[in-house]
């Protein structure tokens, strides 16, 4: 996604946890910098970022039919895909409505991502996660008063040392651009005419940008005065313009971990990818690439996958937040 998108993404999902309101302490932390920590969800993408987090490879996993050993390990079945997404994900309405061009033969084939080693979404997120639950036990007097339970040794610490609520919510931001990244079809197809500058991946992420509006734009935001409160019904404002509507329930994670449902989430982004651009018509081998115009041909495709996309994008951020916050409440 690109900047706007990828901000109104998070700032949604700060709304949602509101909405639902199981873990207040959560929102407590995140909303008061709303605007101000905003730069997380988009600083993986520039430049600078790409000497550590933002290596281009952690934004992708790239799937491709596999012939190795252990083949068997690297199919996952059409029932396993929706199982994973659970009901609550529009993507798997999205599968079991557009997916018939996805043949048994399809879902009976291996397919592996290839990335350096430990580059790649799941890895990011991973990290991610495991760190703002570091920095939630280190947290300040302030955020220590916001988290669930006690650290005994939280006396003994360096007061400078001790991470601040700011901290937190810019790096709670930094991991939702790698939860959305595993949502879009084309960060999880090997295929050249999955590659940004292609085409499709562009033109759709351009798409979702203007959907998004301008008040979304990081010079508007970063310098707004709105205040919190302003910022999240203006996000809201976006849920009638794309026709989503969210139930109000936020799930626990449908995996063991964050690592594991980031895999099941690009598993079925590149299923849709493959409803997208059938490998019949461009198969996993070719170079070829096709246009926005002739994938998006069927009447209604377009818009059903930016409702699937997009809720799911917004949804599978406040899992993975509502998770850290959860490990805590245990």
């Amino acid at each position: 996604m690109k900047q706007r998108t990828h901000t109104w993404l998070a700032i949604r999902a700060i709304a949602l946890l509101e909405e639902e309101n199981e873990v207040p302490g959560l929102v407590r932390l995140l909303k008061p910098h709303i605007r101000g920590a905003a730069i997380g969800s988009w600083i993986p993408d520039l430049a600078d970022a790409r000497k550590g987090f933002g290596d281009i490879d952690n934004h992708v996993f790239k799937l491709k039919p596999y012939h190795g050993s252990g083949a068997e390990r690297f199919i996952r079945s059409r029932r396993q895909t929706l199982r994973s997404l659970g009901s609550h994900r529009q993507v798997s309405v999205f599968v079991r409505k557009w997916g018939d061009v996805l043949d048994d033969a399809w879902w009976q084939q291996p397919y592996r991502a290839d990335p350096p080693p430990g580059q790649h979404l799941a890895n990011r997120s991973m990290a991610l996660f495991t760190t703002l639950i570091d920095q939630l036990i280190l947290g300040d007097p302030k955020v220590a008063r916001l988290v669930p339970g006690t650290v005994r040794f939280a006396s003994n610490l360096d007061p400078g040392a001790r991470p601040r609520s700011e901290e937190i919510a810019t790096y709670c931001f930094m991991l939702s651009h790698f939860v959305a990244d595993a949502c879009q079809p084309f960060h999880c197809d090997a295929r050249p005419l999955a590659g940004y500058s292609a085409g499709v991946h562009k033109e759709l992420e351009a798409h979702w940008d203007r959907y998004c509006g301008p008040y979304f734009d990081k010079k508007r935001l970063l310098a707004s005065g709105d205040s919190p409160r302003t910022v999240l019904e203006r996000a809201r404002e976006i849920d009638e313009k794309l026709g989503i509507r969210f139930s109000g329930n936020i799930p626990d994670l449908s995996a063991r971990d964050l690592w594991l449902e980031v895999v099941y989430l690009c598993r079925a982004s590149f299923a849709v990818c493959g409803i997208l651009v059938p490998a019949g018509k461009i198969p996993y081998g070719s170079r070829k690439h096709t246009t926005f115009g002739e994938v998006f041909q069927p009447d209604g495709l377009l818009q059903e996958l930016d409702r699937a996309i997009l809720h799911d994008s917004v949804l599978n951020i406040s899992i993975a937040w509502k998770a850290i916050w959860r490990t805590f409440a245990r």
